[in-house]
């Protein structure tokens, strides 16, 4: 029974002490214990917290440190790039300046070339119309002016005619047996009146064949009269290409002989020798190298000087 009792005695020790105890314990705890602890934490928090904070310091030192080294050697990679990169757009610009003037330069001198031609093809189409026109206009005024000439000269033979032969109706030998039978008679001006009157070059060649040129020009005075001789002239230098010699040799004897006094003379040589001219310009380039060349440009050289006194 003994052992029971005392069981229960320290079953009750037990529960009397176990409040206290756990009180006690308690209080200490909260006292002591959480105290400590929490000033441990504090402290290990503020640790870890001063430690977190500079190694993300350092971190970020080093990552800026990092990132600005990577900057200066990109940029010292990009500097070369960007100023190549400027150098070409500067030297595109140029050349696109140059191109452009070039161009412009190039247009302008091809719009001006054209211009040039179009005006020139202009021109020169005006210069020969107007040719043409005032060919056409001089070449009428002279035949114009060639046939008062010629028909005043005509009248003038016929006036000065003392027998005049009506030649309209003559056949060409009865016309040459007439102009034989006057040559034969002596009577050298109407011989050659009635040949230029025909109107007929064939008569007039074969009064010049027929007698020597010196028997006409070899006496003074002339035996011809001067509306004969400028007749003469006129039918003589129709066409030089043909009997060349002939004509050439009476035509220096017969301008020779003009008479710058005579009236009629004065009136009409410079219209007669001005026909003569292109006539002998075209002998003379038809056939720069005939025999007879010499005596054509001395002859030539000889109107022009009458032409232009």
């Amino acid at each position: 029974m003994k052992g029971s009792g005392e069981d229960a005695i320290g079953r009750a020790a037990t529960e009397a002490l176990q409040g206290t105890i756990q009180t006690a314990y308690k209080e200490a705890f909260q006292t002591i214990v959480l105290p400590v602890f929490d000033r441990g934490c504090q402290s290990m928090f503020q640790q870890i917290n001063e430690s977190f904070k500079q190694g993300t310091q350092e971190y970020i030192q080093q990552l800026e440190a990092h990132l600005k080294s990577r900057k200066q050697r990109e940029q010292e990679v990009r500097d070369p790039v960007i100023g190549q990169l400027q150098q070409m757009i500067e030297n595109i610009q140029s050349n696109n300046d140059q191109l452009a003037n070039n161009v412009t330069a190039s247009v302008r001198t091809e719009v001006q070339h054209q211009l040039q031609m179009m005006v020139a093809n202009l021109q020169e189409s005006l210069l020969t119309q107007v040719q043409r026109i005032v060919k056409g206009e001089v070449s009428q005024a002279m035949k114009e002016q060639q046939a008062v000439v010629t028909s005043s000269i005509m009248q003038a033979m016929r006036s000065a005619a003392s027998t005049p032969v009506p030649t309209a109706h003559l056949d060409y030998q009865t016309q040459q047996g007439n102009i034989l039978q006057l040559l034969q008679q002596g009577q050298l001006n109407q011989a050659f009146q009635q040949a230029l009157s025909a109107t007929d070059l064939n008569l007039v060649l074969y009064v010049c064949e027929t007698i020597d040129s010196q028997q006409v020009f070899g006496q003074h005075p002339c035996p011809l009269s001067q509306p004969v001789l400028l007749s003469l002239i006129q039918q003589l230098s129709s066409n030089l290409t043909t009997r060349s010699e002939l004509k050439i040799s009476y035509l220096e004897d017969a301008v020779m002989n003009l008479d710058r006094g005579d009236p009629l003379t004065r009136d009409h040589m410079s219209a007669v020798l001005a026909q003569v001219l292109p006539k002998l310009y075209a002998f003379l380039q038809h056939d720069p190298h005939s025999p007879h060349s010499k005596r054509a440009r001395r002859l030539q050289m000889m109107l022009q000087g009458l032409v232009n006194h």
